[in-house]
């Protein structure tokens, strides 16, 4: 392509990166910029109170991982963007404001032996193996960012297996300390009401 010589393929997949993972940190510096320029901000002697939620590391870091370089690129443009939004706001009120930044949580780096590292398919793939081999239906997702594994009922009921068998066999895995069941939850939750199982019609004969 014209104007591309002297570019290996590493630099043109750094700016494609650049592009994609600094649109969401400039849109939501422009948000940012522009409620600063319009709205009283600094305009009395009551404080004000700006809250930010600066979220592309949290999507980044999940998909790509702490060590990527999609996360790499995507913190360079966020502190890029974040020197833009502080100049907005010394421009309003001057030098004189708090600036607190904190997360939600942390990541670790990827492990150095494979064998310390589980993923999603992986463990579904455990429960398809011991308990629905040939339809391999239970399991219908699971959503690692909140620990959660979502089980086709009907099928459950259908295999003659309950919640707390899964649970078992997780449970039995050296890299998983506890699992929790809904009903586990639910008995947390309201320790002094008994907990009644409700009666379901299976899709399954």
């Amino acid at each position: 392509m014209a104007g591309q010589r002297g570019v290996d393929g590493s630099q043109n997949r750094l700016h494609l990166r650049r592009a994609l993972f600094g649109s969401v940190p400039a849109f939501e510096a422009d948000a940012l910029t522009a409620m600063i320029e319009h709205e009283p901000v600094g305009e009395d002697d009551v404080g004000d109170l700006i809250l930010l939620n600066y979220k592309c590391p949290d999507f980044v870091g999940h998909k790509y991982g702490p060590d990527s370089d999609e996360l790499r690129v995507t913190l360079g443009e966020m502190d890029r963007h974040l020197a833009r939004m502080l100049s907005a706001l010394e421009a309003k009120v001057g030098v004189n404001y708090l600036l607190a930044v904190t997360a939600d949580h942390g990541m670790p780096s990827k492990p150095l032996s494979p064998d310390r590292r589980h993923f999603a398919p992986a463990i579904i793939d455990l429960l398809h193996e011991k308990f629905d081999p040939e339809a391999k239906q239970l399991i219908t997702s699971f959503e690692p960012e909140n620990a959660q594994i979502f089980v086709d009922e009907d099928r459950l009921q259908y295999l003659g297996l309950t919640l707390r068998d899964l649970a078992r066999c997780l449970e039995s895995q050296p890299f998983l300390f506890v699992v929790f069941t809904n009903d586990d939850v639910r008995r947390a939750a309201h320790a002094a009401k008994p907990v009644t199982p409700t009666c379901r019609r299976s899709k399954y004969k």
